[in-house]
């Protein structure tokens, strides 16, 4: 198997301002500046662990049992002592139709995070998962109302396979809408990923989401337009990030609202990727940068079989794969990027929170 092409972003990550490489990165001990310093102290962290801090999880999901395997430090849900340890509160909306992978994904991020996370899984009220079972639900995940009113630190919200429809014909958009009150109200910080930040920009700041002509489907190379951005410091002028939707924001709607909005991460294949309001306390992640080595090569397989939404044949993911070639394994060369971008958000929560604890 040879190793895929070199290209800026894929073997270098910069810290301190400092430049290593992703292998360098993920085995040294290096000292942390900027946005995870200033929350958590000026000290050596491992980079590989992002200054390694617990993630409270059910001791019953899929996630417990395959981060414990990874020697990521778990904190069991059922552990009365776990809430009473300082933490961040955070709330995930997970819409994806399977959702352990993406509940792994994610704690994984949090895992590795520069402060304890407590993460609560819910959906809306009037949420049907196709392919997750009720007894699923009812298990590891609330409901809106259930939580609406608790104090959260910070919110995700993930994608859903439903781009293609316009937002006000969800089923649940209403809940939507209580939902994003409802940060907005509490002053809560928000990480909206994929559609999840599709719908968060057009409730927030009424900018739409253009279907494609084809699915933007592989790993694309994004300049880093605000190095010194705190969800930004430490990626380096190139980042590597995993893309798959049918949709794209437009840059004409985006600059306009340059008083409000932060484009900091840009494709010049794929357009815009993350978009930050600073003053809300808000990131808008249309791509993936918590996704798994094979997570895109599980798409590619799955839409080969059953196709794409939009109906076209799917493409060989870009920049993916070794030579283009699917019989070969692709590279996670995103994962110290990933590591970093998450880590870099959740110290955006603890300064939002050291300046002024949300209501209730």
């Amino acid at each position: 198997m040879r190793a895929a092409a070199t290209n800026g972003w894929r073997n270098q990550i910069v810290v301190g301002g400092t430049r290593w490489s992703s292998k360098a990165f993920e085995n040294q001990t290096v000292q942390f500046s900027g946005a995870t310093a200033n929350s958590v102290g000026s000290r050596f962290l491992h980079a590989s662990r992002i200054a390694r801090m617990p993630v409270t999880i059910h001791p019953e999901s899929d996630a417990f049992k395959i981060l414990n395997n990874e020697g990521v430090w778990i904190i069991p849900s059922s552990d009365p002592s776990a809430r009473l340890k300082p933490h961040l509160k955070i709330g995930l909306m997970n819409l994806m139709p399977v959702k352990p992978p993406t509940e792994t994904q994610i704690y994984r991020m949090m895992g590795r995070a520069p402060v304890h996370v407590d993460l609560t899984l819910f959906v809306p009220d009037s949420y049907a998962a196709k392919n997750t079972s009720p007894e699923y639900l009812s298990k590891f995940y609330k409901r809106w109302s259930e939580v609406k009113s608790e104090k959260f630190d910070g919110f995700i919200m993930t994608g859903a396979p439903i781009e293609t429809l316009p937002f006000e014909e969800v089923a649940y958009w209403n809940e939507l809408k209580s939902f994003f009150e409802r940060v907005r109200e509490t002053d809560a910080s928000l990480l909206s990923l994929c559609w999840g930040a599709m719908a968060s920009l057009y409730y927030f700041h009424q900018v739409p989401k253009y279907i494609t002509p084809r699915k933007q489907f592989g790993v694309y190379s994004h300049a880093n337009l605000e190095p010194t951005n705190i969800l930004m410091q430490g990626l380096g002028g190139d980042v590597g990030v995993p893309v798959s939707r049918h949709t794209r924001w437009d840059r004409a709607d985006i600059e306009p609202l340059r008083d409000r909005l932060q484009l900091v991460l840009d494709s010049r294949e794929t357009g815009p990727c993350l978009v930050w309001d600073g003053k809300l306390g808000h990131a808008h992640m249309i791509n993936h940068l918590e996704y798994d080595a094979d997570t895109l090569h599980g798409e590619y397989v799955r839409d080969r079989a059953k196709g794409t939404p939009t109906g076209e044949p799917i493409h060989v993911p870009h920049g993916y794969y070794p030579s283009d070639d699917p019989a070969q394994t692709p590279q996670h060369a995103w994962k110290s990027a990933g590591q970093v971008f998450y880590s870099n958000w959740l110290s955006a929560v603890l300064r939002r929170k050291a300046a002024g604890a949300p209501g209730p």
